[in-house]
């Protein structure tokens, strides 16, 4: 979307939320987001786990998957996957088909929402 403003075009980015788990109990590779025309992916992963792995992934349109990296919000380290709770993580998921957030093991629950931007 675009708004002029005296011979200014300004592009405003779209966006999207998205849960890939709520409040989870179990391991289960939980719910895929399809990138589309998105860019940039914002994760918080919360809950009252007392202890949990979440694995991020890139899928393909075969359905493969690949580890992808992401950065910490908090001290700006990448990784592929997290054991701590209530911490943000940006990804770049421009070209890539599908992204999914793998609860690998959780003692309590575990929630795993994003937000997307074009």
């Amino acid at each position: 979307m675009t708004e002029t403003t005296e011979n200014v075009v300004i592009t405003i980015p779209d966006k999207t939320s998205f849960t890939f788990h709520e409040a989870a109990t179990s391991p289960s590779e939980g719910e895929e987001f399809v990138v589309g025309h998105f860019r940039e992916l914002t994760v918080k992963i919360s809950g009252s786990s007392t202890s949990r792995e979440v694995k991020f992934y890139a899928v393909d349109e075969k359905g493969e998957k690949t580890a992808l990296s992401g950065t910490n919000k908090t001290d700006l380290q990448l990784a592929t996957s997290t054991l701590n709770t209530n911490e943000y993580w940006d990804f770049d998921i421009g070209g890539i088909f599908k992204v999914l957030f793998e609860v690998i093991e959780v003692n309590g629950d575990v929630s795993v929402k994003g937000i997307a931007v074009s």
